[in-house]
C-alpha cells in the first residue's frame, strides 16, 4: 500500500473538490534512459529498485534513484516525494557502491549529477543539475536541485506546495 497525504475535508479553494488520500510518493521504475533502448540492450544492462547501469553505443551510463521532497505547506504541514532517477558518472557511481551498505553513509560529501527523469512540468526536467545526499542505508537519497536553475521544481522545492498542487501532478501522471 503506497503512502498517503491525508489531506482535507475542507473544500479546495482553488478547484472547490475535497483532497483526500493523495499518493505521498510518485515516480517510475527506471530511469527514461532504460525505457528507451530495446530488449536487447536491456538484457546487457542492471536494473535494482536502487540503481542502472546501462551500457548503450559503447558507453556505460550509470544512475541512482533518490528522492526530491517538496514540503506540502497548504492546508497542514507534509511532504510529497518525487522518485526519480540521476545520471552519475562512473567515479560517483563507484563511491556510491563502496559506501551503499556503510551505516555511516550519510555522512559522506555530497555528489553531483544530472535529473533522469521526465517530470510533469511545462519546463523540462531532465538533465537538471542534482546535489545528491546520501541518507542512512535502506533510506533513498535526498536530491536537491541547484539553487539558480530557475525552474519551477526547483522554487517547490524551495518553497513548498498546495494539496491541490499535488492533485494536479496525481492527475498528470495517470495520463
Amino acid at each position: 500500500m503506497l503512502p498517503v497525504i491525508e489531506g482535507s475535508d475542507a473544500p479546495c479553494r482553488v478547484c472547490h473538490q475535497v483532497h483526500r488520500g493523495l499518493t505521498r510518493i510518485l515516480g517510475t521504475s527506471a530511469p527514461d534512459a532504460w525505457l528507451a533502448v530495446s530488449e536487447g540492450e536491456r538484457l546487457e544492462a542492471e536494473l535494482t529498485p536502487d540503481v542502472c547501469i546501462l551500457p548503450h553505443q559503447g558507453v556505460t551510463r550509470h544512475f541512482i534513484r533518490g528522492h526530491i521532497q517538496l514540503p506540502v505547506v497548504e492546508p497542514e504541514p507534509d511532504v510529497f516525494v518525487w522518485s526519480v532517477w540521476v545520471e552519475v558518472d562512473e567515479e560517483s557511481m563507484a563511491t556510491i557502491a563502496r559506501t551503499w551498505s556503510d551505516p555511516n553513509r550519510a555522512a559522506m560529501a555530497p555528489l553531483s549529477g544530472r535529473l533522469a527523469t521526465e517530470l510533469p512540468y511545462e519546463q523540462p526536467t531532465r538533465g537538471l543539475q542534482i546535489t545528491i545526499y546520501t541518507r542512512d542505508p535502506g533510506m533513498a537519497p535526498l536530491l536537491m536541485l541547484s539553487s539558480g536553475s530557475g525552474h519551477t521544481l526547483g522554487a517547490e522545492q524551495r518553497n513548498g506546495v498546495s494539496l491541490h498542487r499535488i492533485a494536479e501532478f496525481s492527475e498528470l501522471v495517470r495520463r
